[in-house]
């Protein structure tokens, strides 16, 4: 008995599930937008695609033509879904690389008005020929010396030849040109996708020529060439939907991932200022929770913002940088150290100072004044006030800060209490350890 991977419904129900659900996830941008090309076209394809998958398990080809009361109305269904498959391919490889212009347009409309030529020659070989007996795997074959239903399979497979030797020479020239890294990943999907299609066309055609020479090597078409074909709709569908949905997810794992990590320094302005209204509804997302975290985090920088000092900062980083900490941690230790410091001070109004040493003639020597702002390093980016306004700092540089409180929270309480000794600060303003949440 010969192994038959592409003979039970499971083998077609799997890519039909996955291009309906990425058709379903696409229909609602697809509403809002519907002049975009790219997402019209890839709605088409991944639709297409879901429904001929759906249609081809021998049981539902047969349902197909007992609904109809037309044999083999099935294969002209299949294989004008499949021709339109073709042409959408197509539209959508000359949409994605060329920019919008009058030879795109044109190039567009001759894709479709061809693969609507052999559309139309698809139905009329098989409204002419006599296909009476009904073939739900061997169609191709069976038919092979039948007159107009030959022509009928071979128009269709050299429609998906020829389609397949153009995308495949299209991206082939874009590989080259293409720059983007998901980009790049979908046109070597597609470069393979095709690459098994050319595979499925070779078998069909040997089939069919063994036919022509009076031979059997029905198995080629019956048995060899439906995997390769099914792995080629699949990767085209994979390919397109990679090389646009990849740059959104990136951009929100990168959104989430930064709201994550700016979560000490949040938790730490919390006991500067309010919190501000939480993301609901349809609008809450990445990008709004982080706008909302980094708003909560500048507003405590700019209630904080006098009491910071440069001085203290770029002493507190030196003295982490002996102490063996790379520069970037030193920096963040150091903005940590001040961001404390001064939410403690925020904390006690009128900050008590410790006697200062005497001199040698017996007076105390005040403590000397904060020193004017310097920006310098990330945390001075992060709390200088230009023009009496706090200047906008980056998510690196606030997650530089952020980092520091997470996983150095000791040495940040060790240069905090060496920061409060050198600047003379009471006990009170020292006492930062529940900022660190």
């Amino acid at each position: 008995m010969r192994w038959d991977p592409c003979g039970s419904f499971t083998a077609y129900a799997v890519p039909a599930a996955l291009l309906a659900v990425a058709f379903l996830i696409k229909l609602p941008l697809l509403r809002r937008a519907w002049q975009d090309p790219i997402l019209r076209t890839t709605a088409l394809l991944l639709g297409i695609g879901a429904v001929v998958f759906a249609s081809l398990p021998p049981a539902n080809l047969h349902r197909i033509n007992r609904i109809t009361g037309v044999p083999n109305f099935a294969g002209l269904w299949v294989y004008s879904l499949l021709t339109a498959y073709c042409g959408a391919c197509l539209w959508l490889i000359i949409t994605l690389r060329e920019p919008p212009s009058a030879v795109r347009r044109r190039r567009t409309r001759t894709v479709w008005t061809v693969y609507s030529a052999i559309i139309l020659g698809l139905w009329t070989s098989f409204l002419l020929g006599d296909h009476h007996v009904e073939r739900l795997r061997d169609l191709d074959t069976f038919y092979a010396n039948t007159p107009w239903m030959r022509e009928f399979v071979l128009l269709y497979l050299v429609a998906h030849l020829v389609s397949t030797l153009v995308a495949a020479g299209i991206l082939w020239a874009w590989f080259k040109e293409v720059e983007d890294a998901w980009l790049r990943r979908a046109v070597v999907l597609l470069q393979v996708a095709y690459a098994l299609g050319l595979i499925f066309d070779i078998a069909k055609l040997a089939a069919i020529g063994a036919r022509f020479s009076g031979r059997d090597r029905d198995w080629l078409s019956t048995y060899a060439a439906p995997p390769f074909a099914i792995a080629e709709a699949g990767l085209v569908a994979v390919g397109f939907v990679v090389g646009q949905a990849g740059p959104v997810l990136q951009e929100r794992r990168r959104l989430v991932r930064t709201h994550r990590r700016l979560k000490p320094l949040w938790q730490a302005m919390l006991t500067v200022a309010a919190p501000a209204a939480p993301a609901t509804g349809r609008v809450s997302g990445a990008a709004l929770r982080l706008e909302l975290r980094r708003a909560a985090i500048n507003d405590g920088l700019l209630r904080l913002s006098p009491h910071l000092n440069p001085s203290r900062r770029d002493r507190t980083r030196r003295a982490a940088a002996a102490a063996g900490y790379p520069d970037s941690t030193a920096r963040g230790i150091a903005g940590a150290v001040d961001i404390l410091t001064a939410a403690a001070t925020l904390r006690s109004p009128v900050p008590e100072r410790v006697a200062a040493p005497a001199t040698p003639d017996g007076e105390a020597e005040p403590a000397p004044p904060p020193g004017p702002a310097s920006p310098s390093t990330c945390a001075d980016r992060v709390a200088s006030v230009r023009g009496g306004r706090l200047a906008d700092a980056s998510d690196g540089e606030l997650e530089c800060i952020a980092h520091a409180l997470r996983f150095h929270s000791s040495a940040v309480a060790a240069f905090r209490r060496e920061a409060v000794v050198a600047e003379g600060l009471t006990s009170r303003a020292a006492d930062s350890e529940n900022l660190l949440g």
